[in-house]
């Protein structure tokens, strides 16, 4: 019975201790997203699958219809840590948004840009129908 306990209190340590590194993950993510939101609109899409091959996170930066900053979520688990993404850079969101123009990347990376890319168009038609004439 005793040992039953020590399994518990182990897998207990354990679950805490990833629920401290994915704060500490989700911190990191969210200061490099500071940075790419004081250049535009910003939008933040996510590609791949959740449990097969994990999943990418990519945030994109935009002013007039062109890709400004960007950044990708780049590692495995609770150690992947956020990074630039100069690939993204100068493309249009058109371009993005069709999946073109992104033949270096992952293709879960590729589906992450091309996700914030539609918000952020999206977006600016809902902006444009708001704006009287």
């Amino acid at each position: 019975m005793e040992i039953l306990i020590y399994i518990f209190l182990v897998i207990a340590a354990m679950w805490v201790l990833q629920l401290y590194y994915a704060a500490k993950q989700s911190m990191r993510f969210s200061k490099s997203l500071r940075e790419v939101r004081a250049l535009g609109r910003t939008a933040v899409g996510i590609g791949g699958f959740r449990y097969r091959g994990g999943r990418a996170f990519v945030a994109l930066s935009e002013k007039n219809g062109v890709v400004v900053g960007a950044k990708v979520l780049v590692g495995l688990t609770v150690f992947a840590s956020p990074a630039d993404c100069p690939q993204l850079v100068g493309k249009p969101l058109t371009a993005l948004a069709n999946g073109e123009q992104m033949e270096t990347l992952r293709k879960k990376e590729q589906e992450a840009a091309k996700m914030a890319a539609e918000v952020l168009l999206k977006e600016e038609k809902l902006d444009e129908s708001d704006t009287p004439n």
